[in-house]
């Protein structure tokens, strides 16, 4: 499509402002490429010109209801990206659910027809914290999806997320808040919080988006958590026009040629840190009873880094008692310890028995034993050519203490 003129897009004036559509390019990781773009407004203030807070832009007008300044922005946006639009690329565009109250303040089955453009072109962004009638809800996905438009979670992750909202919903794509990226940037453990959360929308079908990606650190991170979509300031900054997608997908492609280095790098780290791990279990060939790999093994809580340590049988059984270091606050623990726990649906000791030989470290969790974040080291130890798993927690300090996995 031939460059137009900003002069030629469609704005919209109220009492105060000059409105106007802004796109920001979404792009693609397996596309190398950009699939669309999602409508934001911005303005300019009438008296002087100056841009004006996007709060201020949002703000309904005097003599209108919510609905009806929604059915005016949208408009905008709609004739805006029928003049901009690419070949197969999609516009995001938010329904502001506050402003709906039946199924006619939609209105989107006239724009798309007034504009001559096809349902499927169209990806509706919904924000869970405003949706409060599920019945109302339902309704408009329906007929939204009845229009061939597909359908958008916005803000995944942030406040009070509802993951039943993906079951019911079944939302085409899901967008991750920025607050989780940021999140996943200060720790391992909210890294492995947002692959979880990443899994967990790829496994109930949908696409996952993460937003608000700002360097290049975070967007090997968003490439290497594996989703599929991203978008945010570092790949390109939203514009009145789509002149900048270029610039995005260099970026993206840049990403990609830096991926094998980052991934390289990582196990550069992982492999110092397991080689630091491997020095407990040194001491461990050759024992001739259980009571010497105790012995053994108790001699080591005397590092700073040791929490406890515990012995499982080749079916998953504690066969050790509980041996602690003892803790400066005292913590009442929830579980009973000792010999006879059952353990045999832990990753630390599936992963020892699958690769005897092998040290597994476990990703960081909150330990219902004395409510300390640690890390579980464990490997295969024979003792008279029968296999038990020999088990260290470790201490693992983390900046990042609001929100954690607890376990065991």
């Amino acid at each position: 499509m031939d460059q137009i003129d900003p002069s030629e897009l469609s704005t919209l004036n109220t009492l105060e402002n000059k409105l106007y559509s802004v796109f920001q390019p979404i792009y693609s990781f397996s596309n190398q490429a950009c699939v669309g773009a999602e409508a934001l407004v911005r303005g300019r203030s009438l008296e002087n010109g100056f841009q004006v807070p996007v709060y201020n832009c949002l703000e309904v007008p005097e003599g209108l209801t919510q609905a009806e300044f929604s059915h005016q922005l949208n408009r905008m946006h709609f004739e805006n990206w029928a003049k901009l639009k690419r070949p197969d690329n999609w516009m995001f565009l938010n329904l502001d659910f506050e402003g709906v109250t039946s199924l006619g303040d939609l209105y989107i089955s006239e724009f798309l027809k007034d504009l001559k453009m096809q349902g499927h072109e169209v990806v509706i962004e919904v924000v869970e914290s405003e949706i409060k009638d599920e019945g109302l809800f339902d309704k408009v996905i329906n007929t939204l999806r009845d229009l061939g438009c597909l359908i958008a979670l916005d803000d995944f992750g942030a406040g009070h997320s509802n993951v039943d909202r993906i079951w019911k919903a079944q939302p085409d794509i899901v967008k991750l808040d920025r607050g989780v990226l940021l999140e996943a940037t200060k720790s391992l453990r909210s890294q492995s919080v947002l692959r979880n959360l990443t899994n967990l929308i790829k496994q109930a079908g949908s696409i996952c988006l993460l937003e608000g990606v700002e360097n290049r650190e975070q967007a090997l991170l968003a490439m290497d958590i594996g989703v599929d979509l991203v978008q945010g300031f570092y790949f390109a900054r939203p514009r009145q026009l789509l002149d900048r997608i270029k610039q995005g997908e260099s970026c993206i492609k840049e990403v990609t040629e830096q991926y094998p280095a980052y991934i390289e790098e990582k196990a550069f780290l992982k492999q110092i840190q397991r080689k630091g791990y491997e020095t407990l279990f040194e001491s461990f060939l050759g024992m001739p009873n259980l009571a010497e790999l105790e012995l053994q093994m108790e001699k080591l809580l005397t590092l700073s880094f040791v929490k406890r340590f515990f012995i499982l049988d080749q079916e998953g059984y504690q066969v050790s008692d509980e041996y602690n270091v003892e803790d400066k606050v005292k913590q009442v623990s929830v579980l009973k310890k000792g010999k006879g726990l059952c353990w045999k649906n832990r990753r630390y000791f599936v992963k020892a028995i699958q690769s005897p030989g092998r040290l597994y470290v476990s990703e960081p969790y909150r330990s219902l034993i004395d409510m300390q974040l640690c890390l579980t080291v464990s490997k295969v130890v024979y003792i008279n050519e029968n296999p038990f798993v020999a088990c260290f927690d470790v201490s693992y300090v983390d900046k990042s203490t609001e929100s954690v996995q607890i376990s065991v």
